[in-house]
């Protein structure tokens, strides 16, 4: 049989012992969706930031910025909450999954 034409599937899929249970790969999707989410909100207070200072004094470009801020502030606090009631769920089912 040729050897070239053979799949092998560890070749494909790395070790599955990189996540030992079911808990940490959670944790693990939920702190790269939890960067990412920060990351963007980060990235739209400074929008915000470029749209105060681009504004000229235009009430609904000011109102437009003020509403972008007041989202990605918005946002920011939900990614916190996020770790937040991680932990508050993991302490209360005795959980010892690491998220940071």
């Amino acid at each position: 049989m040729n050897n070239y034409l053979a799949f092998k599937i560890e070749n494909a899929f790395g070790p599955a012992d990189k996540f030992p249970n079911v808990g940490a790969l959670v944790s693990n999707i939920i702190l790269i969706l939890t960067s990412f989410a920060g990351a963007l909100a980060f990235i739209f207070i400074i929008i915000a930031g470029i749209k105060f200072v681009t504004s000229s004094g235009d009430e609904k470009k000011l109102a437009s910025a003020s509403q972008t801020l007041t989202y990605a502030i918005i946002g920011l606090v939900v990614t916190a909450l996020a770790f937040i009631v991680l932990q508050v769920v993991q302490r209360f089912l005795g959980s010892n999954v690491q998220i940071t």
